[in-house]
């Protein structure tokens, strides 16, 4: 609920000493009104920000406008208010902020539009509109954007985006930055005018920094050929025959258990249900146990032949050197596999 303070406010009739009694009544009462409070909200934030209000008020009133910003501030932080945001587009105008005044009004007439605050929407779009033709703006242009290049201005990052465009900043001295990893820093001081005063700042290309180090190639050893290379797919080939060849006597095994279990089952030749899935079962690890012979027994082959290859005298060199790779082969009835290569 809005509470009105006990205090004239002096600054904003004075913007407006044309104004019927009325409209001025109102204006006043606009921008002495405490900030509004959501029920919702933390009961110590709101007295905190109604303070804090409160405070910036008194010293608007005793003209310290430097002073009573941070107050304002500080309450819209904690509760959010229209009042709040046109005391702070008060304050910062008085400071000769334009731009940071004009924003704050636009805030005030966001926030009054959100909650049906007709009188004081009005009061903060009159505002902003009166101060928008009086901004000062900076453009800032880059001749050659290097890569990850990164621009400041007073220390906070300007988006690639606004490169270019006029944007609206407080008179004074701006410092604008410019950065980019492998390149020596550039900046510069600039001053803007009151009044819609444009100023413009061309960052030129970067100088490569001297003091940092090319990235150096780091080069790989060369892969493993010739003879080496042949010794290791020998060790390999053979490593797989054994296995393979462990694999086929397991399923051999398991084919003649599942023979054994199915004897009983299946007298003359007669099977039932339990045997003929045991003779299933057999057969296809019979199959497995056919292709893990031939596969192993191949690359055997093959390892032992890479080996005795690789401990050959080395060939001059020519345009390609030894390579050598096994290739497994299946069919309906075994394996084996094949070497492939240049020797």
């Amino acid at each position: 609920m809005r509470t009105p303070l006990s205090r004239a406010a002096s600054s904003p009739t004075a913007r407006a000493p044309r104004r019927p009694l009325a409209a001025a009544l109102t204006l006043a009462a606009a921008i002495t009104l405490a900030p509004e409070h959501a029920a919702a909200q933390d009961g110590d934030k709101k007295a905190i920000a109604e303070a804090a209000f409160v405070r910036g008020r008194e010293l608007m009133d005793q003209g310290k406008p430097a002073e009573a910003c941070p107050k304002f501030e500080e309450s819209a932080r904690l509760d959010p208010s229209v009042g709040a945001f046109l005391n702070l587009g008060l304050c910062n105008e008085q400071l000769g902020r334009t731009a940071t005044a004009w924003a704050r009004y636009k805030e005030a007439a966001t926030l009054a539009h959100a909650t049906g605050d007709a009188d004081r929407l009005r009061i903060a779009e009159e505002f902003a509109g009166k101060l928008a033709p009086k901004l000062s703006r900076l453009r800032i242009d880059a001749e050659a954007a290097a890569a990850g290049l990164v621009i400041k201005r007073n220390g906070e990052v300007l988006g690639a985006a606004l490169l270019g465009d006029s944007i609206p900043v407080d008179p004074g001295e701006h410092t604008i930055e410019a950065s980019a990893p492998g390149f020596s820093s550039w900046s510069t001081k600039i001053v803007v005018g009151k009044d819609a005063d444009l100023k413009t700042v061309s960052v030129p290309a970067l100088v490569a920094d001297p003091n940092v180090k090319p990235v150096e190639k780091i080069d790989t050893p060369p892969a493993a050929s010739g003879t080496n290379g042949l010794r290791i797919a020998a060790f390999v080939a053979g490593g797989l025959g054994v296995a393979a060849l462990g694999v086929g006597a397991v399923f051999g095994g398991l084919a003649s258990s599942d023979v054994g279990k199915a004897d009983p089952l299946c007298p003359a030749k007669k099977c039932n249900a339990e045997g003929f899935a045991l003779i299933e079962g057999a057969q296809t690890k019979a199959l497995a146990s056919t292709i893990g012979f031939g596969v192993g027994g191949a690359a055997l082959a093959a390892g032992v032949v890479l080996f005795f290859v690789s401990r050959s005298p080395p060939k001059e060199p020519g345009p390609e050197a030894p390579h050598a790779w096994l290739v497994p082969s299946l069919g309906s009835h075994g394996g084996g596999a094949s070497i492939l290569g240049t020797f």
